[in-house]
């Protein structure tokens, strides 16, 4: 039987009242909240419920939560991990204290298609010009995330941003992790913003800061 790790927190933050399924292993003053586990299902119910779990020790304190899927096969396992990351968890603690994810996604343009795929180029020009039809789509959205940092400057503490899909639609993803008590006036700068920009940006959060929790 594995055990199926949820996240770490500060030893002692949670209640001492807290559900009694999960198993609480403690090391350098840190916490994994963990479960018995034969192995972690990929059913859409199964990672619903994880993240769930997360949500709600998110909810009771500080959190750095882990992706879903991380096995240790024992306690000792767990404790050796702690000790080994301690400083590392230690400090990352201390950045999201108090804090939240808020998500945006921004659509980019599908980059143009290659009209003779196949082709080499010939030169350095035409393949200066390859490399700028397939990159310039990020780079448009890394400028457009630009301009949001900075108008959202001072309501956030940090920022990652990434290239992907969603719905399988290019979107630049901007992860942004906000203290709490900053949390309405940052939506509400955001609204503010949306309001005379494009309809498709898609907002998301507040969440555990997964993106922040490397």
């Amino acid at each position: 039987m594995n055990l199926l790790l949820y996240g770490i927190v500060a030893e002692q933050s949670l209640p001492v009242d807290f559900d009694i399924s999960f198993i609480l292993i403690h090391s350098s003053g840190l916490t994994a909240v963990t479960k018995l586990c034969d192995q972690a299902n990929q059913d859409v119910e199964s990672v619903l419920a994880f993240g769930k779990a997360v949500e709600i020790i998110h909810q009771l304190t500080t959190i750095i939560p882990i992706r879903y899927g991380s096995l240790l096969p024992y306690q000792e396992a767990v404790i050796e991990h702690l000790t080994e990351k301690a400083e590392h968890y230690h400090q990352t603690l201390a950045e999201l204290n108090g804090c939240d994810e808020m998500g945006i996604r921004l659509p980019m343009a599908t980059p143009e298609p290659d009209s003779h795929p196949t082709k080499k180029p010939t030169s350095g020009h035409e393949y200066l010009q390859s490399i700028r039809r397939k990159y310039a789509a990020t780079e448009q959205a890394e400028k457009e995330s630009a301009k949001l940092d900075i108008a959202l400057a001072g309501l956030y503490r940090k920022r990652c941003g990434e290239a992907g899909l969603f719905a399988n639609q290019p979107m630049y993803l901007i992860s942004y992790l906000v203290p709490r008590s900053q949390l309405n006036a940052f939506r509400a700068k955001l609204d503010n913003l949306l309001e005379t920009g494009t309809d498709k940006v898609i907002v998301s959060g507040p969440w555990p800061p997964y993106n922040f929790a490397g």
